[in-house]
């Protein structure tokens, strides 16, 4: 059975995914609670905006909260991983969506539109700096994304900014 069969199954009551101890320490860790990623899940869920891997078996859902995106990677049945970065995604490097004349499909499917999702550059704003940088686009241009290799990288950048303004 599929993520999206089993997730019908749940009718309106919303998932309750298992957390390791291990993640749930790393959460910890990055003052992020389990509420808020079940808040981010079931927002994803109950609206659709969300990717799914192209075998329909995880998905990843993000919230946007003041300077903290929070992204959550599950199964229908576990939180596999949380990831975060401070960056704000501006939009795409470059312009529309239609203008690229190098789409690459990712391993991600816009839970919306069915739709393959591209990885693309685009831009990211930190504490007044903007630089392109890859991310994973919904084919609509309207949603992006960002692995969690990237959101490291971000991480380490963040912080290099962050001393540097100290």
């Amino acid at each position: 059975m599929s993520i999206i069969d089993k997730l019908k199954n749940l009718g309106g009551k919303g998932m309750d995914v298992k957390i390791s101890a291990e993640l749930e320490n790393l959460m910890k860790d990055k003052g992020i609670k389990k509420e808020e990623v079940q808040e981010i899940i079931n927002k994803a869920e109950s609206s659709g905006n969300k990717l799914k891997s192209t075998d329909g078996e995880l998905c990843i859902a993000k919230g946007e909260f003041e300077n903290l995106t929070v992204y959550a990677m599950y199964s229908a049945s576990e939180l596999k991983d949380v990831y975060t970065h401070k960056m704000k995604i501006l939009g795409l490097t470059g312009g529309e969506l239609a203008d690229a004349d190098y789409d690459d499909e990712s391993d991600w499917v816009c839970a919306k539109t069915g739709e393959p999702a591209l990885e693309r550059n685009v831009d990211m704003n930190y504490m007044g700096v903007t630089r392109p940088g890859p991310g994973i686009v919904c084919p609509n241009g309207s949603d992006f994304y960002v692995s969690p290799g990237v959101a490291k990288t971000l991480t380490t950048a963040e912080s290099v900014l962050e001393e540097k303004r100290a």
